[in-house]
Parts: C-alpha cells; sequence; structure tokens
C-alpha cells in the first residue's frame, strides 16, 4: 500500500511540474495540456449522418456527424466527429494523412505546420475498436479523446473548420464518405 501512495505522489508530482512548465508553441496556436470536459459531460448533440470510410478492399473507420439541431449548417462550433477505427493504424500515419489532406484541399495557413505538429502529438496509435471524438465546443474550441479520455486541445477556433473540412469540403478525396456524413443536410 505505501508503494503505491509513493507512486500515485510521484506521479503527480510529474505531471504538476509538467504542466507547470509548458508553454505555447507561438502565440496564435495553443495546445492545452491540462485537465478537460470529460466526453461524457459534454452538451448532448443530435445525429446528422454516419458512414463508412473504405480504401480499396479495406474498411478504415466508421464515422459519425453530431450537431446541435442534427443538420450540417457549416458550423465552426457545437459538433463532433467520431471514428471508430476498423484495422490499426499508427497515430504518426494519421497526422501525416491530415497534412496530405489538407494539401488535396490547398490549404495554406501560416498556423498549419503548428496545427500539424500539435496532432502528431496527441494522436496515439489506434487499434481495431478504437475510437477518437474531434469535439467543437460553441467557443470553437477543439478537444479530441481518445476511448473516452481527453488526450489534447487546440484552442484556435480557426483550427476547426480546417480539420473538419478534410471530410465534409466539397473538394474532399471523399467525396461519397462525405455524402454518407451529411445525410441530405
Amino acid at each position: 500500500m505505501r508503494a503505491l501512495v509513493k507512486a500515485v505522489t510521484l506521479a503527480s508530482i510529474i505531471t504538476a511540474s509538467a504542466f507547470a512548465s509548458a508553454e505555447p508553441m507561438d502565440d496564435s496556436v495553443s495546445a492545452v495540456m491540462s485537465p478537460s470536459i470529460p466526453l461524457e459531460a459534454l452538451r448532448p448533440l443530435s445525429l446528422v449522418g454516419r458512414s463508412e470510410l473504405n480504401v480499396a478492399f479495406f474498411k478504415v473507420f466508421d464515422s459519425e456527424l453530431y450537431t446541435l439541431s442534427g443538420e450540417w449548417e457549416a458550423p465552426d462550433h457545437s459538433f463532433r466527429f467520431l471514428l471508430t477505427y476498423r484495422r490499426n493504424i499508427s497515430g504518426r500515419f494519421l497526422a501525416k494523412q491530415t497534412e496530405k489532406e489538407w494539401n488535396h484541399l490547398g490549404l495554406n495557413d501560416a498556423r498549419r505546420a503548428a496545427w500539424e505538429a500539435q496532432v502528431l502529438e496527441m494522436w496515439p496509435d489506434v487499434s481495431k475498436g478504437d475510437k477518437i471524438v474531434f469535439d467543437v465546443d460553441e467557443r470553437g474550441i477543439s478537444r479530441f479523446y481518445y476511448n473516452g479520455t481527453w488526450v489534447g486541445t487546440i484552442e484556435d477556433p480557426d483550427f476547426a473548420p480546417a480539420f473538419i473540412a478534410i471530410w465534409l469540403s466539397p473538394e474532399t478525396s471523399r467525396p461519397a464518405h462525405r455524402e454518407g456524413l451529411l445525410a441530405g443536410s
């Protein structure tokens, strides 16, 4: 029991010192690595649509899009995007895929490299059945959850529209997937 108390105390000290010394990457983009709202405590949203992403013969993930009204009106706040992976994929590959999709969309933003670094830092390797939730609140703050546990936040409100554009832009590389997510919205 004493060993457990020492381990918990040591972990608390390490965590507290890491948070105390954390500095934002730059003034315009901040990855907040502090306790966040638990996934189950987030506001209730209504399903807009769902889709399955297949590449060649491989099922990659199932996805669901939620908003306050259940309709997609290109909001830059108050939506949630849920990905349920159907195969094992490294976090590094997922982050690189974000870069590839932004290239496809022609995203030119001075903050893009910082956003890519933040996504790379927070995204874990996923296994079949794992879930990543991208939740954007009323203020445009983006939070990521992995299997229900918060993994990171990007406070820049311009990140959310750029990130969700990967799947929902009319120029997305996967138009059939977009169609399923929007379900006629």
